[in-house]
């Protein structure tokens, strides 16, 4: 069995956002980014223990683990293993409240 990356539609839309915000500034520095979080992401495939573990009351949450994209430390991906690869929740500053990017993960959860 092949394993997979499996990006939700808000780790997408987190991925143009960041692309966007870092592209009016420069162009390449957006690229750079945006290639560190692909790379970074298929190292979660091949490892999936990084990072840390996310406590969560919420049982859908179980396993959730939160990794430092490097070597931009700035941006956090929130993503879960799963039995045929991972699942990639979100990708975000780490100057965002981090509180409300689990209450959105959860809200995205309740409409799957």
């Amino acid at each position: 069995m092949s394993r997979g990356i499996r990006r939700n539609r808000r780790f997408r839309q987190d991925l143009i956002d960041i692309y966007a915000y870092i592209h009016e500034r420069s162009p390449q520095a957006a690229e750079r980014v945006l290639n560190a979080i692909e790379r970074y992401t298929q190292l979660l495939l091949d490892m999936p223990g990084i990072g840390r573990r996310w406590a969560s009351p919420d049982p859908r949450l179980e396993g959730m683990r939160l990794a430092v994209v490097t070597p931009y430390c700035n941006y956090l991906i929130f993503f879960r293993p799963t039995r045929d690869g991972i699942e990639v929740l979100r990708v975000v500053h780490g100057a965002r409240e981090l509180q409300n990017i689990i209450d959105e993960i959860e809200a995205d959860l309740d409409e799957a």
